[in-house]
């Protein structure tokens, strides 16, 4: 695909591919700019041209993602990308969804017992991405500007390094969760499992905009684990290597007091979510009775017992097999079924009647 250059008119831009339209918009940059090129448009806007390309590029071609070229812009600038791209998560994209959700429910010939429990799973990732975007406001994105600062000053102190070593970049990649597999989730269960006999389009334009929301959130989690994180833990390397704060000392305390629960990484787990309280519905010794996704009647009884709540350890015991057992049959689950999450497996088990829930009306 051949990229966009700053010769071009921002209208032949937006007319190459349409979805770039939002991107824009998060650089300051509103319709009616007439027949005005990129760089002329960016140079009224102070907008650094060659960044401005460097994104939309990336965002319209998913085989260009230059991360050398990446490497030589500001922190700063990209930061202040970043934060522009959760503004337009909170006050856009999530309400819109929601709201065609809501519709949908309303008016739509969809199962409605079913489309109700894709919106609470919906709602709970809302709660989980939000979340996640006022840690890195709130924490990440102050500590990157700090470390930026300090990076530049002439002979910093150490009073002024201490200030500092409460966070570390090192950190906020361990608590930087993969908040994209719940929605590839989401809209996989959409697509797969909730019947729509209806001829209106609100269906198909909930799924589009999940995958639009998808997309976004994968290019925007791109820039900042293989960008901003590199970025500042060579600045970090320079400002406290090897005493203070290296990779081999930070960890959670260098939190300072603040909690946060990192994942485990010998438990595929997350926390327990508001989906509903269920119970295993069908009896184990019946499980393989069934055909789901060519599930094994063992796989099926672990799914049961996953989506139930219970940890690798516990399904190890009651089932009377190795842990090392159990993780292999949940690899195959994920595999099979293509749902990576716990709250996805849940879903689906609810969808297809592997548990039942006492509060879904």
């Amino acid at each position: 695909m051949k990229l966009l250059t700053s010769d071009m008119k921002m209208a032949d831009v937006i007319h190459s591919n349409y979805l770039l339209m939002p991107v824009i918009n998060r650089f300051g940059i509103h319709l009616g700019f007439g027949e005005k090129t990129v760089r002329t448009v960016c140079r009224e806007h102070r907008i650094d041209t060659d960044f401005f390309l460097t994104i939309i590029n990336a965002f319209s071609n998913e085989h260009y993602f230059p991360e050398k070229k990446f490497q030589t812009f500001n922190v700063l600038m990209i930061v202040d990308y970043l934060q522009r791209t959760h503004t337009y998560y909170i006050t856009n994209q999530i309400p819109l969804i929601e709201r065609l959700l809501t519709n949908l429910l309303r008016t739509s010939d969809v199962d409605t017992k079913k489309l109700r429990l894709i919106k609470k799973f919906f709602l709970d990732y809302k709660r989980e991405l939000f979340t996640h975007l006022e840690r890195e406001e709130k924490t990440t994105f102050p500590y990157v500007r700090k470390v930026y600062r300090l990076f530049y000053t002439p002979h910093p102190s150490s009073r002024e390094k201490r200030a500092l070593s409460k966070y570390s970049m090192h950190v906020y990649e361990e608590e930087h969760n993969d908040v994209e597999e719940k929605l590839y989730d989401l809209k996989n269960l959409l697509i797969k499992y909730v019947r729509d006999d209806s001829t209106g389009d609100s269906f198909q334009e909930v799924i589009f905009e999940l995958f639009r929301l998808e997309k976004d959130i994968l290019d925007h989690t791109r820039i900042e684990n293989t960008i901003l994180l590199p970025l500042v833990s060579k600045m970090e390397d320079a400002l406290f290597y090897p005493a203070e704060h290296s990779k081999r000392t930070a960890g959670v305390k260098a939190l300072g007091g603040i909690e946060v629960n990192l994942p485990l990484k010998n438990e595929l787990r997350i926390g327990t979510t508001d989906l509903a309280q269920h119970r295993l519905t069908l009896p184990i010794s019946k499980a393989g009775t069934r055909q789901f996704e060519g599930l094994t009647s063992r796989e099926l009884e672990v799914l049961q017992h996953v989506a139930s709540g219970f940890l690798n350890k516990q399904i190890a015991d009651k089932l009377s097999i190795s842990l090392h057992t159990v993780i292999s049959h949940r690899k195959n689950i994920t595999r099979k079924l293509q749902i990576k999450t716990v709250a996805g497996l849940t879903v689906y088990a609810l969808l297809n009647g592997l548990i039942s829930s006492n509060n879904l009306s």
